[in-house]
């Protein structure tokens, strides 16, 4: 049995976050177990659903509260919770000492960048900027979800090991039952267009240029909804200004859901205008379903796989993204497209295999 202790799980459910619980939901359990770091405030994400599956949490002080105290219980927890790996998922390298705790008391090191960019925190930035000169490089396994990813945590001549985001196929393709069933609850028409967008309520995602855009989308195409799936910080002010511009009716704010998978069935249009991505999971599982795709030139190409998803700058504006949008053609056969996303190897089965090797494989190092 192979101990595997992942740092990264916080309390929004995020990329990070639902990366954890697929890859805990399909791993060997007979060969590997996950613990997880709880430094948060609030209950982790996913707490009951990774205990369910017989995993731990191992509760360290938050930094915030106290640096002190963060350090010395992820010291006692690295010496003495006989881990093999410690497994970081990284948006950056603004705080590295699991790593160096891990080194000191002889547990292997993965690093994972999840991301390719960061906020316009001068102190997240100069923090990064600062560990990237002292990460130990050499002494690390490298994996990186795109290679945008790789080149912005790990420097752009640095060697690192792309695994792929997988989905699961069969789970989100394509279902008209659950279109027919999901669009009836949220109360949209046959004759209305839905566009929808996945993901936590944060700078990165850009809500509220989608909020702008769709504004601009219902003056040619009155009959459309918006939905948007998901929590996070932002989600309050978006409300409000959704109220402010008068279309506040015509969008859904659905919070975090368990059935994603479904609810990218009900959907016509997927528009993804982030400002930065480590991959973009959820145009991946949005491709998986047939739905056309409108995601910025932020988003790393390595997420797209259909013919049917179309990059954009933002630069270009808010108009010229409300005519690329009509000129997608939304209704076509979306049955194949599942098929295609696994042949190009985007099957959470085959990552998950890769993922096993390579904490076998770090073992031996």
């Amino acid at each position: 049995m192979i101990n595997i202790l992942h740092y990264g799980l916080s309390e929004n459910m995020g990329g990070i976050e639902t990366y954890l619980y697929k890859i805990s939901s399909s791993i060997d359990k007979k060969e590997f177990s996950f613990g997880f770091i709880d430094n948060n405030e609030g209950p982790p994400c996913f707490y009951k659903e990774l205990s369910d599956f017989g995993f731990d949490f191992h509760k360290v002080t938050s930094r915030k509260k106290s640096i002190v105290k963060n350090r010395n219980e992820t010291d006692s927890l690295l010496k003495n919770g006989d881990f093999d790996i410690l497994h970081c998922h990284f948006n950056t390298l603004s705080y590295i000492y699991p790593v160096i705790s891990a080194m000191k008391n002889n547990v292997k090191v993965i690093v994972h960048s999840r991301n390719a960019g960061t906020s316009k925190s001068l102190k997240t930035n100069a923090l990064h900027y600062l560990n990237s000169l002292v990460l130990p490089k050499d002494r690390i396994k490298r994996l990186a979800v795109s290679e945008d990813a790789g080149k912005w945590l790990f420097g752009k001549k640095s060697d690192f090991e792309i695994i792929n985001n997988g989905v699961d196929i069969e789970r989100f393709s394509y279902d008209d039952a659950a279109r027919k069933n999901l669009r009836r609850e949220f109360g949209v028409k046959d004759d209305e267009f839905l566009i929808g967008n996945v993901g936590a309520f944060l700078p990165a995602k850009n809500h509220n240029f989608l909020v702008d855009f769709f504004r601009r989308f219902l003056t040619v195409k009155k009959k459309s909804k918006l939905i948007l799936v998901g929590d996070g910080s932002l989600k309050k002010s978006i409300e409000e200004k959704a109220e402010k511009l008068g279309i506040s009716e015509s969008i859904i704010f659905s919070g975090v859901r368990s059935d994603a998978d479904r609810i990218y069935s009900a959907m016509d249009l997927f528009v993804f205008p982030s400002l930065y991505e480590g991959f973009g999971s959820a145009v991946l599982e949005a491709q998986t379903s047939g739905l056309p795709c409108l995601i910025s030139s932020n988003t790393p190409k390595d997420v797209i796989v259909l013919k049917n998803c179309y990059q954009l700058d933002l630069s270009l504006g808010i108009d010229h993204w409300v005519r690329s949008a009509e000129a997608i053609d939304a209704f076509f056969d979306r049955s194949s497209a599942s098929s295609e996303i696994e042949q190009a190897g985007y099957s959470v089965e085959s990552e998950i295999k890769r993922l096993e090797n390579i904490y076998v494989s770090a073992l031996s190092k």
